[in-house]
């Protein structure tokens, strides 16, 4: 079976439109967090070092800051390699999870994968245009350290779904077995 096919497999709505969904969200959510201090979206490439809060409610305030690693903060540093070594990742990984979205069997799981999709292609437009991916949801009032923005969310609730699914199709076959 060609690519092609394969792809041909895919339910619109989880291979296009729901991905496309969390990036608009994503990317309207950006801009409007960088407009709310009074900087243009390519803020991360003119002031990659940008580090500004305001405090919004007692469980969440709007931060602005640019994160040159991955989600969460990791592989934190800058460097034309990891920059462009991340976004040749991200693009092969769509590439799997359209794979894997061709596969799946139901629809959570295909829900699952569409948002990891999504969030990835949302962060990944960040990098390849800005070096950096813009975090602005900050938590900290509440004991959670990390800024992050609604592509990094998307993939973490799909990662969520996909083992979710994982563990109750191992826990149908272990009945089914039994």
């Amino acid at each position: 079976m060609s690519v092609m096919d394969k792809l041909r497999q895919i339910p619109l709505g989880y291979g296009l439109w729901l991905p496309a969904g969390v990036v608009i969200i994503d990317q309207v959510t950006k801009w409007a967090a960088t407009r709310a201090f009074d900087k243009t979206m390519s803020v991360c490439a003119t002031e990659p070092q940008i580090n500004v809060t305001r405090e919004i409610s007692p469980v969440v305030d709007l931060s602005l800051l640019c994160n040159e690693g991955v989600s969460w903060g990791l592989l934190q540093g800058d460097s034309p390699l990891k920059r462009w070594g991340l976004l040749l990742f991200a693009v092969i990984m769509v590439g799997v999870l359209l794979s894997a979205l061709a596969s799946a069997r139901d629809a959570f799981s295909r829900l699952s994968l569409s948002l990891v999709i999504g969030g990835a292609v949302g962060n990944a437009i960040d990098r390849a245009l800005f070096g950096a991916v813009t975090d602005f949801v900050n938590a900290s009032d509440i004991g959670f350290n990390y800024v992050f923005n609604v592509a990094d969310s998307a993939i973490t609730v799909g990662i969520i779904g996909l083992l979710l699914a994982l563990v109750r199709d191992w826990m149908a076959e272990r009945k089914a077995k039994s």
